[in-house]
């Protein structure tokens, strides 16, 4: 049973470590270490002792990127190890391991393990960087590799253990298997980071621990502790750091946290294991219509049969080259017309607005609740209270923008369109329109308040984040980096980090509105290109 769970977990992990997500996660995994620990004088900082910097010692350097990895991957990192039991299902593999004697749990414990691997592969990527920002950096020639590795053992992994149990459950408890989950996530995130800073709740970053040694290192060289405080998050500061030397989590100091990640690795496999709950196997997938696979002894679901009232094309009679498409995709050729260059814009982002909002029939009553509440506020100078939140509510609208998931063969079917620019404009343009739509309140209130640089920055906001989706789906073919990405660029905008604040609500230190809109440009065309790209090298 342990031969299967490994082989099933590796051979899954080394699919996923194939896919762009993974790639685009990893960089921005090293970025953060580079930036939680600058080579240079930098602004920014991941963790944040007053008006303190501490020495580049092999325990300063990993600890510092040990929390910022656990802060990234935690949220970044879920998305990417999310979805692997709907990719088994889509593709065919779940029906095809439905037939061996693999049970439940220990499917379910091979995603598990397949997702420590994704995790552990990046750790130890970050791990590696730290090193050498400490050798480059020279404040210490003296590598104690056991301090730089504690942090990421006691603290990192078994934190992102029950972030990968936590995928699992996901992707099979009902209602958490979509976009939906995704956001359940982010609030649950919000709450775990920052419950783990403050002095209650359980430290899952090991704070108390650190601080405390921190605290006794400084009062030990005689510098004032009653003022210093700590925090864990992307910051800039612009104030003259003093330096403090702090060797680092010995072994000795390990208890606290090595007790709580013992707590989080076990809650993290009975997290996995209780997905077995709501996981059926694949056995049930051979009554949803759309899926297909095959069954023990039989012949592939969906090949040879007709759904109700389907017409059948005759015995003998040639489908059109490149409608084969993936089985499961029946094509009727009654209804099939030939592809002509006709139409026009307007037609082209009518149909691109019905495809994004197909299944969101009350999406516009929230947007216009959004409109209302906001055309009620008044706005406090250059912000609008309801402006932040109302551009949260078309999330899941634009992580479909720039694939087609779950569409079966549709993309091979529009990439016979004779115009995949005209298409691409009109599906950025139908992701604009919710964005205005949720926006419109605001602006006018923001405009009859005399602050029309900030009605600017919201319309120039509002052409930024589909551009954004727009290139994400377009690179990754999925949901999931804008779903991960967009939340954090939120976050950092609502705690006013003034070079992400894309909406203008931090007024002068926001970037100018003309700026944020040459960069919407600029992820456009850039969309735009990969998907000219890749329709010219299909």
């Amino acid at each position: 049973m342990v031969t299967r769970i490994g082989a099933l977990a590796l051979a899954d992990f080394r699919e996923r470590r194939r896919r762009p997500g993974y790639l685009v996660v990893l960089l921005g995994t090293l970025a953060l270490g580079l930036l939680a620990a600058p080579v240079g004088d930098s602004r920014w900082q991941v963790f944040q002792v007053t008006d303190l910097h501490g020495r580049y010692t092999s325990g300063y350097v990993g600890t510092v990127t040990a929390l910022g990895g656990a802060v990234w991957l935690s949220l970044a990192g879920f998305g990417i190890a999310r979805g692997a039991i709907a990719r088994d299902e889509q593709g065919g593999v779940g029906q095809l391991l439905a037939a061996t004697p693999l049970g439940r749990t220990a499917y379910l414990a091979g995603k598990f393990v397949s997702n420590l691997l994704l995790f552990g592969s990046m750790l130890l990527a970050l791990a590696g960087t730290a090193l050498a920002v400490q050798l480059v950096k020279g404040d210490s020639g003296r590598v104690d590799v056991v301090r730089l590795l504690l942090p990421y053992v006691l603290i990192t992994l078994p934190l992102l253990a029950a972030v990968a149990g936590c995928a699992v459950l996901f992707d099979t408890v009902p209602g958490l298997r979509g976009g939906a989950g995704t956001m359940v996530w982010f609030a649950v995130w919000l709450v775990l980071v920052l419950g783990a800073q403050t002095g209650g709740g359980l430290d899952l970053l090991g704070m108390r621990r650190i601080t405390a040694s921190i605290r006794e290192t400084l009062a030990a060289g005689g510098h004032p502790v009653d003022g210093v405080e700590f925090g864990v998050g992307l910051t800039a500061d612009d104030r003259v750091l003093g330096t403090f030397d702090w060797p680092g989590l010995g072994p000795g100091e390990a208890g606290g946290p090595a007790a709580t990640g013992l707590l989080s690795a076990t809650a993290a496999v009975g997290i996995a294991t209780l997905g077995a709950l709501w996981f059926r196997r694949f056995d049930g997938a051979e009554h949803r219509p759309g899926v297909t696979g095959v069954r023990p002894g039989g012949r592939a679901r969906g090949a040879g049969r007709t759904e109700p009232g389907a017409t059948t094309p005759e015995a003998g009679a040639a489908v059109p080259a490149g409608l084969t498409g993936p089985a499961g995709f029946d094509l009727d050729r009654a209804r099939l017309t030939p592809a002509h260059r006709g139409g026009t814009v307007l037609a082209a982002l009518t149909g691109e607005l019905r495809i994004l909002l197909q299944g969101q029939r009350w999406w516009w009553a929230g947007a216009a609740v959004f409109a209302a509440s906001a055309l009620s506020v008044a706005p406090d100078g250059p912000s609008h209270a309801v402006l932040p939140f109302a551009m949260l509510w078309p999330v899941l609208l634009w992580s479909r923008m720039g694939h087609r998931t779950g569409g079966g063969s549709v993309d091979e079917l529009l990439g016979a369109c004779p115009s995949p620019l005209r298409r691409g404009l009109a599906a950025l343009l139908a992701g604009v329109i919710p964005a205005l739509a949720v926006v419109a309140g605001s602006v006018v209130r923001l405009v009859g308040a005399g602050e029309p640089r900030a009605a600017a920055g919201a319309l120039a906001g509002a052409l930024l984040i589909p551009a954004l989706a727009m290139l994400c789906g377009t690179v990754t073919r999925g949901p999931r980096l804008f779903q991960t990405v967009y939340p954090l660029l939120w976050y950092g905008m609502i705690n006013h980090v003034g070079g992400l604040d894309f909406l203008g609500v931090t007024g002068g230190r926001a970037p100018a509105p003309a700026a944020v809109a040459g960069l919407a440009a600029a992820l456009a065309v850039a969309a735009l290109t990969v998907d000219a790209i890749r329709h010219a090298t299909r």
